[in-house]
């Protein structure tokens, strides 16, 4: 036996109430079903446990796990693929608390009062910390069999002492593998009920109707800029690209108001779009000028500090019209002062839960807030042309100050860095950090040992000779955004059929983007040609939910109604947010006479299938037909706000799944 350790991040319950459900079928859309565990045989062929539905998945070896049960075991099922044949661990908690018993590190608080190594099953005797454990039995082959995709144990329920009614909470780990265990990291431990099969009659399985459009939804797909308004295509966000010298004209004087008129905040916000915000010192264009405030520039000078670089770039490397602006001197103490207080009035300004801000990509540094200063060598070998780009001592200090400022903000606005970083990862405050490709669709700028993905995933070495450390799979936390290379033209290459748009879908799947923007298709007229790639790319960015299933008992048989729901997720990433997950009955009026908020966190819902599970109170409602409805709040408005991909959408953006009588 050996100790396991992972930190917690996030807690995430998934429950079961149905444990004898048959496999989905396409039609009808209502029926009722009843599967007993009596015909699960332990012999690692996992075809009896067809139509049980999985109380956790996850990616990696470890895949599905499964809880069933009959009037004398407990039965559970690991599949997977490659899963050790050496070693293979189940936790258990069988009191229902959380705070007793062996707190396992690397989920969420387990409780664990048992422990199944192998077919070795122990009782936990230490005092929550401690690793103690006492041997209690071994189960024969009869109940214990494992292959290297399929691990399946009966244990007596009298050994757990459960009966009935209980519940237990169920968590495996495939060869003391961090990442390779069901749930997933961080998550905590599904419980399954031992429910009485016999009141209540059997279970209703509904399948609502998949809706195949892209939808509208918050915090993904378009982002273009908001300084214009009335864009052909939905879109739910918007990029605004603030420079220091509209922001603070003069010093301590931070104009709101300016930058909020001129990106439009207010028709944003009556209209559900949230802004993804850029704090620019350095924004080239066609014609000189400077981005930093003028105050800025001449304490600077006064002061006897070189206050930066003016710049015409003839090498041709900005590109014609972008080529020419001021590189500030971002080693200037003053500087670097004056820039944290600026990100400090912006955090304080914008701290809400119902902010206008969703993302806030870490800029500040280099041209166009890009973290370069390319190119660095003019026509005539000049070095440092168009400006220096700080040393890692320097750059952290900006980076810095962003986490100090936007560090607790994190449940409403989450920020996001163009180049990996050791601060991206590993920081004072514990926060990790979403990524964004502003060169995304383009191979070379993505694959290259140079490259933004390669670098991400395994570190590069910088335009100015300093190794960067990766941050790999960062998407499984937070959000990955950019936006098409190549202005118009690389835009329209990115979509068009063929390997442009190959390469598009190649990259999502790879990097996992939710949003593209402000270089983006949102100005295209709708049913342009490339609007059938526009939305498959659209459906798939973020996330993508899919109500595939809700069961629940036929007749009512207590004072609760327990529901069950399978979500899947089709898009290539997690909803960024913890927003509430809702289970509700409706009278034939459509008003809510009850609901529950679920256990469910959606920041945890990746590609693949979700289970969610409620009890509804319904003791004191009177006989009659009702509606059984799901929906996803957002928690400032307490109204359900995350279209799913089915059909029966009800006017408040709720979502019917299925009928019940009382």
């Amino acid at each position: 036996m050996k100790r396991r350790g992972i930190r917690m991040k996030w807690t995430f319950t998934v429950c079961t109430v149905a444990a004898m459900l048959l496999t989905l079928f396409p039609f009808p859309h209502l029926m009722s079903t009843a599967k007993a565990a009596a015909s699960i045989v332990v012999d690692g062929n996992p075809s009896d446990w067809e139509g049980i539905p999985a109380i956790s998945t996850n990616s990696g070896t470890a895949k599905v796990l499964k809880a069933s049960h009959d009037d004398k075991n407990l039965y559970l099922l690991v599949q997977g693929s490659g899963l050790s044949t050496a070693m293979g661990s189940f936790w258990l908690n069988t009191d229902g608390n959380a705070s007793t018993g062996y707190q396992a590190s690397g989920w969420g608080a387990t409780g664990v009062e048992w422990l199944l190594e192998n077919n070795s099953l122990y009782r936990y005797s230490g005092t929550g910390s401690t690793w103690s454990w006492n041997w209690s039995s071994s189960l024969p082959s009869s109940q214990y069999a494992r292959t290297a995709s399929a691990v399946e144990v009966a244990i007596p329920l009298a050994a757990l002492g459960l009966a009935k009614g209980s519940s237990v909470n169920i968590g495996y780990l495939d060869n003391n593998s961090d990442v390779n265990r069901l749930p997933a990291q961080n998550q905590s431990l599904p419980a399954y009920t031992l429910h009485d099969k016999t009141p209540g009659g059997n279970p209703i399985e509904f399948y609502p109707t998949e809706l195949n459009d892209p939808l509208n939804n918050p915090f993904k797909g378009w982002a273009p800029s908001a300084k214009s308004t009335g864009y052909p295509q939905n879109h739910r966000l918007v990029y605004a690209g603030i420079t220091w010298k509209e922001f603070e004209p003069t010093k301590g004087n931070y104009d709101f108001s300016a930058i909020e008129a001129s990106n439009h905040f207010s028709y944003w916000q009556s209209r559900g779009v949230k802004v993804v915000l850029r704090f620019i010192l350095d924004n080239p264009s066609g014609a000189a000028h400077r981005d930093i405030p003028d105050w800025l520039y001449n304490d600077m000078v006064n002061s006897g500090q070189s206050p930066g670089t003016a710049y015409q770039d003839k090498t041709g490397g900005m590109g014609a019209g972008n080529n020419t602006g001021f590189s500030p001197n971002y080693s200037s103490e003053y500087l670097i002062a004056r820039h944290k207080l600026a990100i400090e009035a912006i955090a304080k300004h914008y701290n809400s839960p119902d902010s206008p801000i969703a993302f806030v990509q870490i800029g500040s540094l280099g041209h166009w807030a890009e973290f370069h200063t390319w190119p660095y060598v003019g026509p005539n070998g000049e070095s440092n042309y168009t400006g220096a780009f700080p040393k890692n001592e320097i750059s952290n200090q900006y980076i810095q100050h962003y986490i100090d400022a936007f560090a607790d903000q994190q449940d409403h606005t989450q920020l996001l860095i163009r180049r990996s970083v050791e601060l991206a990862k590993n920081n004072n405050k514990g926060l990790i950090m979403g990524m964004y490709n502003d060169v995304f669709g383009d191979q070379p700028s993505f694959d290259s040992e140079w490259g933004w993905y390669t670098g991400t995933q395994n570190g590069y070495w910088d335009d100015i000779g300093q190794k960067q450390p990766n941050h790999a799979y960062f998407w499984d936390i937070r959000v990955s955004g950019g936006e098409f290379y190549g202005g118009d033209y690389g835009l329209k290459a990115a979509l068009t059929t063929g390997s442009g748009f190959n390469e598009t879908l190649r990259q999502t799947e790879l990097s996992k983007p939710s949003w593209l923007g402000p270089n983006s298709p949102a100005s295209l007229a709708l049913g342009n040609p490339l609007q059938g790639n526009m939305d498959t790319l659209k459906k798939r960015m973020g996330y993508h939910f899919v109500v595939k299933k809700a069961a629940y008992p036929q007749e009512n048989g207590g004072s609760t109604l327990d529901v069950s729901i399978t979500v899947e997720n089709k898009g290539v990433q997690h909803f960024p947010f913890n927003w509430p997950v809702e289970i509700q009955l409706r009278n034939s009026g459509g008003a809510v006479v009850a609901r529950q908020t679920t256990s469910a966190d959606l920041r945890t819902w990746r590609t693949g299938l979700h289970t969610v599970t409620g009890s509804l109170p319904t003791k004191t409602l009177p006989s009659g037909t009702y509606q059984l409805t799901v929906a996803i709040l957002n928690p400032s408005t307490k109204q359900p706000a995350v279209d799913f991909a089915n059909t029966d959408r009800l006017s408040d953006g709720a979502y019917k799944i299925g009928t019940w009588t009382k």
